[in-house]
């Protein structure tokens, strides 16, 4: 942005093949609508959209940081607790404020999440999202989201609610903490069948028992048997950080530096 001297970010979508130019505008138009009024710390935010020549153009704010996803493949394994809950929570933080708004994200998944080196987090890439105050654009029916991370009801083509997302960033978790996504399969539909009806492999003992429960829970196949909303995961995910921070530091004065 030159005339206010700062680094911006600019989103156009590519021409795919076989999506008409009208409905790449509509998309794009309606991720500019579900963005815009999302003002939080933890959320890319929306500077301008604007269209020229039948092609839209999204203006953000430009983020200096790794994915998620960037940060998984490093660690090749399972990610320290302590260090991965702090993404978890401001994600949900995010989350809670899009909710919020009427606006369900559909496409949670670590490519979406962005760390900073300090480690403050931006929800990026709403261009799937759905907003309760708009006209619908995808047909009933429609599987919309990410294989790997897809809510059970989205891949059956119901419609999303903030327990679906939810759900997807329950995947992100697991996968931090196991170093492995739970489902796999040879095609997309396959890894999407499999979260309806496959059961969700058990997160290692190793993993913090109230850490282990809490994230499967937010893994139920049922969204009514999920966290009601982000905010309680935030909430919740905040207070077992809270206790394995104290922990490391309890076990840190009770050890003994041999001298000499």
């Amino acid at each position: 942005d030159i005339q206010l001297g700062r680094p911006v970010a600019i989103k156009a979508l590519r021409g795919d093949l076989g999506v008409t130019q009208e409905a790449k505008l509509l998309r794009l138009r309606a991720e500019a609508h579900n963005s815009a009024n999302l003002a939080h710390p933890n959320i890319a935010a929306l500077f301008e959209y604007y269209e020229h020549d039948g092609i839209g153009f999204l203006v953000m704010e430009y983020v200096p940081s790794k994915s998620l996803a960037d940060l998984f493949h490093e660690q090749n394994g399972p990610m320290e607790p302590t260090r991965l809950l702090p993404i978890l929570i401001q994600t949900a933080r995010g989350l809670f404020v899009a909710h919020s708004h009427g606006v369900i994200h559909r496409d949670v998944k670590p490519a979406n999440i962005m760390v900073s080196d300090s480690g403050e987090v931006k929800i990026t890439d709403f261009g799937v999202s759905y907003s309760t105050n708009q006209e619908q654009i995808t047909q009933d029916g429609m599987v919309v989201g990410t294989a790997q991370y897809i809510s059970p009801e989205q891949a059956q083509g119901q419609h999303a609610t903030p327990q679906s997302d939810i759900y997807s960033l329950g995947i992100v978790a697991y996968e931090g903490l196991c170093g492995h996504r739970p489902f796999t399969g040879a095609t997309p539909v396959d890894i999407a069948a499999a979260h309806v009806n496959n059961p969700v492999p058990p997160l290692p003992d190793s993993v913090d028992v109230q850490l282990r429960e809490f994230v499967m829970s937010m893994l139920s196949k049922d969204p009514l048997d999920r966290p009601k909303d982000a905010l309680t995961v935030s909430r919740t995910l905040s207070r077992i950080e809270r206790r394995l921070l104290d922990q490391q530091t309890q076990l840190a004065d009770t050890m003994v530096v041999p001298t000499g």
